[in-house]
């Protein structure tokens, strides 16, 4: 596949097809999902306001990073209404604190907008990824068709497309950016890798129903 700015642009776009699914299903989908369908609209908008940014003034690091903010909390959301945090609230608002102590932290004294949400990146991307594989884990034991559950569907996503991203920053850890193709190729891999997920994802809101998921015991 030949990459450019428009391939990387038409994958990143295709998170606009669980978006559209989400439209014509809502008022099927139990609300146990919610934060989840808003989150896939929201970052319909990101991309948008993205390309818009990267186009007029070719930087759109800023809405990334401000999308990233609302990623994190919405799947804290998410996990939260599966039942994750049931017993452990203060888990819940410590995450949610040190999440947003974090992001403006980095925001307000960074010195490059190119990559000024590193440890923020790092430290949300690594707790959904333990989130997502514990709820993974206890459905073994209780789901008998996990490719038409909703929620290991997305858990399966946030660990591939979380797990990369970990990967990708500490590539920039080591200073293995400093070479452009490299740094391309990272790029690319990220692209197909969005794309992969946001299919997943469609394919998660197509199996969403009314009826109550299984709620997790953290």
């Amino acid at each position: 596949m030949q990459f450019n700015y428009y391939t990387t642009l038409i994958l990143s776009s295709s998170i606009l097809i669980p978006a559209i699914i989400a439209i014509f299903r809502y008022n099927q989908i139990s609300s146990v999902y919610r934060p989840f369908i808003y989150l896939i609209w929201i970052g319909c908008l990101a991309e948008i306001l993205g390309a818009y940014f990267a186009y007029v003034y070719q930087n759109n690091a800023a809405v990334g990073a401000i999308y990233r903010l609302c990623e994190s909390l919405f799947l804290l959301w998410f996990f939260s209404k599966l039942g994750i945090f049931n017993n452990h609230k203060s888990l819940l608002y410590f995450l949610t604190l040190v999440f947003i102590i974090i992001w403006f932290a980095e925001v307000f004294f960074s010195k490059s907008f190119s990559n000024f949400t590193f440890y923020f990146d790092m430290a949300y991307a690594l707790t959904i990824v333990l989130l997502s594989i514990r709820s993974v884990n206890d459905l073994l034991f209780v789901e008998k068709d996990l490719l038409r559950n909703p929620t290991f569907l997305i858990c399966v996503g946030l660990i591939i497309f979380f797990t990369y991203q970990i990967i990708q920053r500490m590539f920039g850890l080591y200073g293995l950016k400093d070479s452009l193709d490299f740094r391309r190729n990272v790029q690319r891999i990220l692209s197909i890798i969005n794309c992969l997920t946001n299919l997943i994802y469609a394919l998660a809101v197509l199996w969403m129903r009314k009826r109550q998921p299984f709620k997790f015991q953290f």
